[in-house]
């Protein structure tokens, strides 16, 4: 950052205005009205309080503020009502096209109850400045007795939360007494069927069968068997459910019913009944005419319209129209007569409707894997920012040409300079090499800045180097930081730190 801290928190030009908040919760701040106002504006956090999230608007008159999100930055400067300065910036996000901007404010920032001393919101594009914003943060203690019951959105948060438990016990209460209702039946039932000699008894059974008898046929009953001609199918195959099938054990005996929208992982085909079946689970089998069958294969295909057939993994079609262009395809589908290729996480494309790549439809033209490499399908290409000091590759990640077709898989450890960025089928690319793009959802991105000094909050920080692979060491202390990362992990997660050494970064939440 440009400014000193204390220069932002020092400013004490602000003449109040209260803003607009939408129905979703976004504060609605006028960009253009900086010059005149500075908005000044009320909202209550709990101490301790993790991950709560403070939504705004920027607009230009009635029309929203569009942020770049790789050149842009929105940043929250605090000083609470311990002294201690607080410096929080927004998660880049494809929201900021629209003016949305989102901060999560961490539980380092709701560490000491009481007014912040001062709160400003600064929003900048590239190096400039846009607006600096005024923001009373109040920080209630963590204790019913102090709480204004009155205040919101804290009373109406406890009122949910008593809500919510009063419904649990009764619905509790009612699955007991269901459970009763229905225990009670069945030993009337029961009992209704001995009295009628309906039940065998073990001693009545063994008058009648051997011990081996009765274990063969227990045997028998449990699924115990073998299915015959057993083949091993390609990692990361799996099947889809279409409709309600059953599932047979391994003697043909019915196991239970699978509903449809399911997905089950199978590494073993097999015959049972002169049939070919596919396993789902230890000794559970389906027959494979009654599901879809998806196995790995690298292809390019390209759609022969902007309508083709589109199916998700059970089978089922999904409306949609498609650009005409080449589409790089992991996962090959077979289901009845119909082959298909997944172009996206859970969307196929029929064979029949292709004119390349199609190496197993019936009537799709035959082609090879390059695809149409005249054809550009990543868009919107423009240059990252002079901040972006490198990605760093957080999962093995296949890559794809600017034409779409795949290329070679960069294993997770390495690190590249991208030179641009793109978007392809929705996500965002970067370019790592003369013709080589990478998914950013697979890297993490490492801005270089100047910021201030950080001291470690928590006894045993999380650190990472720019990868997002772990680093195994105890630190405490305060940190010179020049620049930050950020990257979904392997759960999903959106992970945020900040440089202290080299390759060494702390999790933002350990620090402030």
């Amino acid at each position: 950052m440009d400014e000193n801290i204390k220069d932002i928190l020092d400013q004490d030009t602000w003449l109040p205005v209260t803003p607009d908040i939408t129905k979703d919760g976004y504060i609605k701040i006028d960009l253009n009205k900086v010059d005149l106002v500075t908005y000044s504006f009320n909202k209550r956090f709990r101490q301790g309080e993790n991950g709560p999230q403070l939504k705004l608007w920027f607009y230009d008159g009635n029309q929203p503020h569009q942020l770049d999100k790789d050149n842009s930055s929105v940043t929250l400067y605090g000083l609470d009502a311990g002294d201690k300065i607080k410096v929080i910036s927004a998660d880049q996000s494809d929201t900021w096209q629209a003016g949305r901007v989102v901060i999560a404010l961490s539980s380092q920032a709701m560490a000491t109850a009481g007014q912040y001393k001062r709160c400003v919101i600064e929003v900048k594009n590239k190096d400039q400045v846009i607006a600096t914003i005024n923001f009373n943060l109040d920080v209630l203690p963590n204790d019913f007795y102090n709480l204004n019951i009155g205040s919101d959105p804290f009373s109406s948060q406890v009122d949910e939360k008593v809500k919510n438990t009063i419904n649990y016990f009764n619905d509790i209460s009612k699955e007991a007494t269901d459970k009763y209702d229905g225990l009670k039946q069945a030993i009337d039932n029961i009992t209704d069927q001995i009295a009628k000699n309906n039940i065998v008894t073990k001693d009545q059974l063994l008058n009648y069968y051997t011990r081996d008898e009765i274990d063969a046929m227990l045997k028998k009953l449990n699924g115990d068997g073998e299915v015959t001609n057993k083949q091993s199918l390609p990692s990361g195959s799996f099947v889809g459910i279409p409709s309600t099938v059953t599932a047979y054990l391994g003697n043909g005996t019915v196991s239970r019913t699978l509903d449809s929208g399911e997905n089950f992982a199978t590494d073993i085909s097999a015959i049972l009944n002169n049939k070919t079946v596919y396993r789902v689970s230890t000794n559970e089998w389906v027959y494979s005419n009654e599901v879809t069958y998806v196995t790995p294969k690298i292809i390019t295909v390209t759609p022969s319209s902007t309508s083709p057939r589109l199916y998700n993994s059970c089978g089922k079609d999904v409306s949609r129209s498609l650009t005409v262009v080449p589409y790089p395809a992991d996962m090959v589908m077979t289901y009845g007569d119909i082959t298909a290729y997944r172009i996206s996480t859970n969307e196929y494309i029929d064979s029949r409707d292709t004119t390349t790549g199609s190496s197993g439809g019936n009537t799709g033209t035959t082609g090879n894997t390059g695809g149409n490499t005249g054809t550009t399908v990543i868009t919107g290409i423009n240059a990252t920012s002079s901040n972006l000091e490198k990605v760093g590759v957080i999962r093995d990640s296949k890559v794809i040409s600017k034409s779409g077709v795949p290329g070679r898989t960069i294993p997770a450890g390495q690190d590249f300079w991208a030179s641009n960025y793109g978007t392809y089928n929705g996500e965002d690319y970067y370019q790592i090499s003369t013709d080589e793009w990478i998914k950013g959802y697979d890297v993490t991105k490492v801005f270089k800045g100047n910021y201030n000094d950080l001291k470690i909050t928590a006894s045993n920080p999380r650190l990472y180097n720019d990868c997002l692979q772990n680093v195994s060491r105890s630190i405490s202390g305060t940190f010179h930081v020049d620049a930050s990362i950020s990257g979904i992990d392997n759960n999903g997660n959106t992970i945020n730190g900040f440089r202290i050494s080299t390759n060494e970064y702390v999790d933002q939440r350990d620090a402030g």
